[in-house]
C-alpha cells in the first residue's frame, strides 16, 4: 500500500479545579437548559493562534503525552521545565516560589470550539538552589472510543505574566496507534519526544493491545529535503518495504525495544493497516546542529547550487561554511548573528516538525526556517494555515499545509505548492543573502 510521507510530584504544591456540566432540577433552570440544548451548535473545525510557533512561546520546555487507558478513559501526562519560570519571595517567608497555571481544554476534532472537558491546576514550586527540574503530573479524561480529540493547552506563568500555548491531537478511533501504549525509558520516565537517539532502549506497555509478540520493521531514513514552495514537481509515493525485520516479545507486561541505528523503527500492531508505534532515531546531538556537514546541508534553502556543492565537497567544510556566512554577513559579528538565528530556526524546526525525517527537511520546517514563525496559525481538522502579515491584507503570504494520514506519524504535513509563491520565496532568500534576517520573531 503506498503512503504519502512528506502522578509524579516533586516538592511543589498543586490545586486542582475541574469544571463539568451540572444539571440542577429547578423548573426555571430546566426550561433554560432545554431551550439551549434544543439549538444544535454550529460545528467549527478550526481554531487560530497568534503565538503557537512564535519564538517566545517555544522558550518554555514543556512536553505532553496522551495515553488511552481503556475505551472510556485517557490520561494526559505533562512535563514542564522550571528553567525560565519566575520565582518570587513570598510574604513572611525567605523562600522563593514559582506559580504557574496549567489550563487544558478538550474538544472533538470535528468541532474544535465545543469544549467537552476542562482542567485547571495551579502549581507552586519552591526554588532549590536554582536546580533545573521538570514539574510533572497527569490527568484522567473521560474520552469515548471512536473519536479524535483536540487538546488546547496553556501554561501561564503568573509571576511573569506570560502565556505558553501548545496543542495536540488524540486518536481514539483504533487500539493500534501509538497513544494506546505507555512508553518509558529504563528509569521509568515517560518518553514524550517524537525522536530518539542511537542506542536508546524503550519500554512499551498497554492495557488495550497485549499481543505476545510484535514485528518491528526498520527503514533507513534518507528522504530528500523539501522543494521550494513554488516547485510543481510531483511528489513520490512511499512503498512499505522495510530494509530489515525482527520481533520483540511481551515479557512481564512490557515490551523492550533497543534502537541501535539511525532511521526509523515501526512496531507493527496491525498487519492490514500497517498501524503501529514508530521510533525515529537521529544523532546524539539532535535536535541541535553540531558539525559542519550538518550546517552545510541545512543551509541548502538559501544557497545557490554551486555554493552548496562547493561547501559539501570542501576538504574543510567548517572553513567553507564560515566563509559563506562571512561573505553574506559582511563582518564576523554580523555573520555570528546570522548563524545564531538561522541554525536556531533549524533546531526549533527539528523540535516542532520532526516525523520520519528531520524537522528542518519537512515542508513546514522549510517555511519556518526561511520565513520565520507565522503571525497566525489556523489549525484545522485536515491541516494548518500559516499567515504572514494581517489576514485581510492583500500583501499577506498564506501557506496551506495538508495533514497526511499514515501509520508512522501524526505530525506529517505537506505544503500545497503554487507558482505564485516564487516572488515571496526569492524575496525572503534574498534578504538572508543580504545579511538580513527575514521576520526576526
Amino acid at each position: 500500500m503506498p503512503y504519502r510521507l512528506h502522578s509524579y510530584f516533586y516538592n511543589y504544591q498543586f490545586i486542582i479545579l475541574r469544571w463539568r456540566f451540572i444539571c440542577i432540577a429547578t423548573p426555571c433552570l430546566f426550561f433554560i437548559l432545554s431551550f439551549l440544548f434544543s439549538c444544535t451548535p454550529q460545528k467549527v473545525n478550526q481554531t487560530s493562534s497568534d503565538r503557537l510557533y512564535q519564538k517566545n512561546n517555544n522558550t518554555l520546555n514543556a512536553k505532553y503525552t496522551v495515553y488511552h487507558v481503556n475505551d472510556s478513559l485517557s490520561q494526559l501526562f505533562y512535563e514542564i521545565s522550571n528553567e525560565i519560570l519566575l520565582y518570587k519571595k513570598e510574604e513572611a517567608s525567605n523562600d522563593f516560589y514559582s506559580q504557574v497555571k496549567l489550563l487544558v481544554k478538550v474538544s472533538t476534532e470535528d468541532n474544535l470550539t465545543l469544549i467537552i472537558d476542562t482542567v485547571a491546576i495551579v502549581i507552586k514550586d519552591k526554588q532549590n538552589d536554582a536546580v533545573i527540574k521538570m514539574l510533572t503530573g497527569d490527568f484522567l479524561f473521560k474520552l469515548k472510543q471512536g473519536y479524535n480529540y483536540y487538546f488546547d493547552i496553556n501554561v501561564i506563568d503568573e509571576h511573569k505574566k506570560a502565556i505558553y500555548t501548545s496543542n495536540l491531537y488524540a486518536n481514539k478511533t483504533t487500539i493500534h496507534s501509538r497513544q494506546n501504549f505507555l512508553i518509558t525509558n529504563a528509569a521509568n520516565d515517560i518518553i514524550s519526544a517524537p525522536y530518539n537517539k542511537m542506542g536508546d532502549a524503550v519500554y512499551l506497555q498497554s492495557f488495550r493491545n497485549q499481543k505476545n509478540s510484535y514485528q518491528v520493521d526498520y527503514f533507513k531514513s534518507n528522504f530528500k529535503l523539501a522543494l521550494p514552495p513554488f516547485s510543481m514537481v510531483q511528489m513520490s509515493h512511499f512503498s512499505y518495504k522495510p530494509d530489515s525485520t525482527f520481533f520483540v516479545y511481551l515479557i512481564d507486561g512490557k515490551i523492550e525495544l533497543t534502537l541501535p541505528q539511525k532511521g526509523f523503527f515501526h512496531l507493527l500492531t496491525n498487519n492490514e493497516t500497517k498501524d503501529g508505534v514508530t521510533f525515529f532515531v537521529y544523532e546524539s546531538s539532535y535536535p541541535k546542529i553540531k558539525n559542519a556537514e550538518q550546517m552545510v546541508l541545512a543551509t541548502r534553502y538559501i544557497m545557490a547550487k554551486k555554493e552548496f556543492e562547493f561547501c559539501l565537497q570542501a576538504s574543510d567544510k567548517k572553513l567553507a561554511i564560515d566563509d559563506f556566512w562571512l561573505d553574506i554577513g559582511g563582518s564576523s559579528e554580523r555573520a555570528k548573528e546570522l548563524i545564531k538565528k538561522y541554525y536556531g530556526r533549524v533546531m526549533e524546526a527539528n523540535k516542532l516538525f520532526t516525523s520520519f525525517q528531520e524537522g528542518w527537511k519537512t515542508d513546514r520546517g522549510m517555511i519556518y526556517i526561511v520565513f520565520g514563525a507565522p503571525n497566525k496559525v489556523t489549525k484545522r481538522k485536515d491541516g494548518e494555515i500559516w499567515t504572514y502579515g494581517e489576514g485581510t491584507n492583500s500583501s499577506s503570504i498564506v501557506f496551506s499545509f495538508i495533514k497526511v494520514i499514515n501509520p508512522f506519524s501524526d505530525n506529517d504535513y505537506y505544503l500545497e505548492r503554487n507558482e505564485t509563491y516564487k516572488d515571496s520565496w526569492y524575496q525572503a532568500v534574498d534578504m538572508w543573502r543580504q545579511g538580513r534576517i527575514y521576520l526576526d520573531n
